[in-house]
Order: structure tokens, then C-alpha cells, then sequence
């Protein structure tokens, strides 16, 4: 898995595909489900990986989130978190 997550996103994204979920929390704040509620029901891999940029101020992005509809927001910073280390792959049965 670690050798996939050197891609380029524009390689990578791709390949995984929509999410399953997606879960958003600033620090010290409650969760927020942008996708789905976290729940993996449906046996197979999944790779949980944070894509917020690093340097990227939380309530920052997680406005550009509201506003994005779905989409990537939109917001200056960093390589995304999961290139320092910040993602896990877990199996449903």
C-alpha cells in the first residue's frame, strides 16, 4: 500500500475509486460525515488515508468541504497528510 500512496494523486485517485466514506473532524471538534456515516459494511480491502493538505488551517478546509458538493475542496497547502504516513488498510469479512 505504501508504494501506491507515492503516486501522483492524478494516478492514484483514480485507482481507489470513489470513497466509501468520508469523516471529517477538526481538532477538539465532533465528527462530521461528509460521506456516508463510517460505517464499512461490504466485505473487502479498504484504505483509510487522510487527504487534507499539510499547513491547511481546519476550519479552513473543512468550509471548502461544505462548499465543494462532493468534490475535492478547493484550498492552498502541502502534500496531503497520507504522504507523511497518516493512512491504515483494514479488511471487512
Amino acid at each position: 500500500m505504501a508504494e501506491l500512496l507515492k503516486l501522483p494523486e492524478s494516478e492514484l485517485m483514480p485507482m481507489l475509486g470513489a470513497p466509501s466514506t468520508v469523516l471529517l473532524a477538526a481538532p477538539g471538534e465532533d465528527q462530521v460525515a461528509a460521506v456516508g456515516d463510517g460505517t464499512l459494511t461490504e466485505p473487502g480491502r479498504y484504505l483509510v488515508m487522510c487527504s487534507i493538505p499539510t499547513g491547511v488551517e481546519p476550519a479552513e478546509y473543512l468550509r471548502a468541504a461544505a462548499a465543494a458538493n462532493g468534490q475535492k475542496p478547493n484550498v492552498d497547502g502541502g502534500p496531503p497528510h497520507f504522504t507523511s504516513g497518516m493512512f491504515a488498510e483494514l479488511t471487512v469479512r
